[in-house]
């Protein structure tokens, strides 16, 4: 049961100490860039792992791809409608919504006792679509339709996720064995995205060093908007799924590749909408911990009453 509290209090850890240390803010830019090179390594060992033998398409999957893009679309458009002089809440809203599976979505549902396979196709299958929609999609949002920016945001992808996942493809072919490397390493990937989390923290609280005119209410309704999503997200994966499959779909709408669009969120239009995603690892990260909490409860409540 310890282990239940120990995966949220290590989130608060790095936010707490980034927050201590916001002069790590330069760690995100040159000549480090080290979110997009942290973020190039953990799609590398997502993708060396990958067991192609458990990739099956379902209906499930397409309908949680349509219901992704949706939620970056739908609440961006909303929200430009009811708040024309604010456009941070649409643009938020976009990177939020549109976030696809997070390479830790199998996990949390092999400790839900749910489909692995499942989970771990819908993760595939939403970073390949996602990733070709924000191609198109993100200058739409950023308000630069030109060519050049179409190419630069292509070019981005291809950089943080087409690059780690052919180069990891070689490396299997070549070490069939280096599939089995990132079980070996679990440690590694989360301190990666721990520290990841260090950063971010770090780049959120000088961001209101270096603008103490920021309203605190557009930070808090930043929260609440990211909020909203997260839980559309991981109910509207219950509804529009089977029964049989409804736990899996939940969390693979509902349980996101933060770091992708944290990244592409700074890199294309600042630390305020990054703001939205950082909560939302904050929301989804709760929901995981209390849904893996209520399942071990239950497991030692079966095992007491089957000891009687």
């Amino acid at each position: 049961m310890l282990k239940v509290f120990l995966r949220p209090a290590m989130i608060f850890i790095p936010f707490l100490l980034g927050i201590c240390f916001p002069q790590a803010h330069v760690l995100n830019e040159s000549p480090f860039f080290l979110v997009k090179w942290f973020l190039c390594i953990m799609v590398f060992t997502a993708c060396l792992q990958l067991d192609f033998k458990q990739l099956k398409p379902r209906k499930e999957h397409f309908t949680i791809v349509v219901l992704n893009i949706a939620m970056g679309i739908i609440p961006y458009f909303l929200l430009k409608i009811l708040v024309p002089g604010e456009p941070v809440y649409a643009v938020t809203a976009f990177f939020v919504g549109i976030t696809p599976t997070a390479t830790a979505a199998p996990v949390v549902v092999s400790f839900l006792n749910g489909r692995t396979g499942f989970a771990l196709t819908g993760f595939t299958i939403t970073n390949l679509f996602i990733a070709l929609a924000l191609i198109f999609l993100l200058p739409m949002v950023v308000g630069d339709i030109t060519i050049d920016f179409v190419w630069s945001v292509a070019d981005t992808l291809i950089r943080v996720i087409g690059l780690p996942f052919l180069t990891a493809m070689v490396i299997r072919k070549i070490f069939p064995k280096a599939k089995e490397l990132p079980k070996k390493f679990k440690l590694f990937s989360f301190s990666l995205w721990s520290f990841c989390l260090f950063i971010l923290a770090a780049i959120a609280r000088n961001h209101f060093i270096e603008n103490p005119e920021e309203s605190v209410k557009t930070v808090l309704l930043i929260g609440l908007i990211s909020l909203i999503i997260c839980i559309c997200n991981f109910t509207l994966g219950r509804i529009f799924s089977r029964k049989k499959f409804s736990r899996e779909s939940s969390q693979i709408l509902g349980q996101k590749n933060t770091t992708l669009t944290l990244y592409l969120a700074l890199h294309y239009a600042g630390p305020l909408v990054a703001m939205g995603t950082i909560f939302y690892i904050l929301w989804h990260n709760l929901w995981n911990a209390w849904q893996m909490y209520a399942y071990d409860k239950r497991k030692l409540q079966k095992k007491g009453k089957s000891a009687k």
